[in-house]
């Protein structure tokens, strides 16, 4: 094959991967909870000038490290809009990780392998979702992965690795950057790397070190500044109380990743039956990615609260484990039709685009009535047409661009919706004129952070004394209505 027909996959699907990742951005208000939050905490930083303590509308908020604050604080700095001030640099973050993990990987299991792994990476569902809002998950899996992947040649007992305590520098400094981005998870996660990388063990000071010269100068003036209070609700509440207190609202039972793993590896769940064909053997790389894999899992499963974020850092390295069954096996060996459940799989992605509004809305699963037109039928028939009509060659490859383009499809279809029914941004437009004179007299807080956002500070709670000309409310997680005191 010629040097052109060899790329051209990979420039095809990273050409549609960045469209994917960048278009329409801030085609929906911010979204649950956290991101109103965060986003208004790194607005925060750059009008006040204060990097150091994270502010909630004037009050210390100690939930997270500051990374993701920090990178808001740019965007907002570089006239962003108020949503595209964190999501584009996250959305950028992300795939300028998966450039760099192709690279990784293609050193360890070649080109194949490194071009398997990061697309189905980059079209999963999981990796997908949270590549496109301003969250904490996507850095901290960034950054943990990229120790992982740094780490990974050293495993091999009879390997020569150049620079070993030049590598052993990265690997810190990705801890470090990691640390920045979501406290002391990264470290919790690393603790298989203690046993894996133990024939090194004089190197590990390094990497301690590097970590330590990231990390530490935020951690000590944050203390510094905010003393104890730093200590207690970062650490003891928001790190130790979240493994065992029901108070942080987020219970779940213990089987809960099972189907949250399932749904985030969409749509290339059936893929993973590779992982039990014995095409190569397992060595200790492959080793050490399932026994991070595992670990993590168990970790965050004996954990009383949990979220499906928690899993972010854990898809990185199964994808590369299915990418690596390739290393010794040509592509073009294996059937077309193993890619068979994953084209019905994407079939379904217009489906979801009708019922994703509604679910985010009701905050669980909703099953509404819905309309099939004739672009949502070329869209569902895609797949299962590219899967037939596709060269053996080029048949996962015109998957994944199809996936690409039913993330379009479904950005266009769903975000408007999604805007109207589930962020607070077009409410926040009919209660703009009201704002300053609207009290809270009980809005689920999804919604009453949105508003926040949107306002520039809080709403102050109805209380007897006070006058207000308005008040919004909320029953569940319906969307809130204003009532006139009038």
């Amino acid at each position: 094959m010629s040097r052109l027909h060899r790329i051209l996959p990979l420039l095809t699907i990273a050409f549609g991967l960045a469209c994917l990742y960048l278009y329409d951005l801030s085609g929906v208000g911010v979204l649950q909870t956290d991101e109103p939050r965060y986003l208004a905490i790194g607005h925060a930083m750059i009008h006040s000038g204060d990097w150091i303590t994270p502010k909630l509308w004037g009050s210390p908020w100690f939930e997270k490290p500051p990374f993701l604050y920090w990178i808001t604080a740019v965007g907002t700095a570089a006239g962003l809009g108020p949503e595209m001030s964190g999501r584009l640099p996250v959305a950028a973050l992300s795939l300028l990780f998966l450039w760099t993990l192709y690279l990784l990987l293609q050193r360890e299991f070649g080109r194949q392998s490194a071009a398997i792994a990061v697309a189905l990476l980059a079209t999963s569902a999981g990796w997908l979702a949270y590549s496109d809002f301003a969250l904490t998950d996507l850095p901290l899996a960034v950054f943990f992965s990229l120790a992982l992947f740094l780490a990974l040649p050293l495993c091999t007992p009879q390997r020569l690795v150049k620079n070993v305590a030049g590598r052993f520098v990265l690997i810190g400094i990705s801890f470090g950057l990691a640390m920045l981005a979501k406290g002391l998870v990264p470290l919790a996660l690393a603790l298989p790397f203690f046993w894996f990388l133990r024939r090194h063990w004089r190197n590990w000071w390094l990497a301690i070190g590097a970590a330590g010269l990231i990390a530490l100068p935020w951690y000590i003036a944050v203390y510094v500044r905010n003393g104890y209070p730093f200590i207690e609700d970062f650490f003891l509440k928001h790190h130790f109380r979240r493994l065992y207190s029901p108070t942080l609202q987020h219970v779940q039972p213990w089987f809960y990743y099972f189907p949250v793993l399932l749904a985030a590896l969409f749509p290339w769940t059936p893929l993973f039956i590779f992982l039990f064909r014995k095409m190569v053997a397992w060595d200790e790389r492959r080793r050490f990615l399932i026994c991070i894999f595992v670990f993590g899992f168990v970790f965050f499963s004996l954990s009383l609260n949990k979220l499906p974020g928690y899993l972010l850092p854990l898809i990185p390295p199964l994808f590369a484990l299915l990418g690596a069954q390739f290393e010794q096996k040509p592509l073009v060996q294996v059937s077309k039709w193993w890619l068979l459940p994953s084209a019905c799989l994407i079939a379904l992605i217009p489906l979801a685009a009708a019922l994703l509004p509604a679910s985010l809305a009701a905050g669980r699963v909703s099953m509404v009535a819905i309309h099939i037109g004739r672009t949502a039928w070329f869209y569902i028939l895609l797949p299962l047409a590219a899967l037939v009509l596709a060269r053996r060659s080029w048949a996962g490859t015109v998957l994944v661009l199809c996936v690409v383009l039913s993330g379009i499809y479904l950005k266009l279809q769903a975000f408007p919706a999604m805007d109207k029914l589930a962020s607070a941004r077009s409410l926040w437009r009919e209660v703009r004129d009201k704002s300053d004179s609207l009290c809270d007299a009980g809005t689920n807080r999804e919604w009453l952070y949105g508003l926040e956002f949107y306002r520039g500070s809080a709403i102050p709670v109805c209380a007897p004394g006070q006058h207000f000309e308005y008040e919004i409310r909320s029953e569940g997680h319906q969307r809130p209505v204003v009532i006139s005191h009038e």
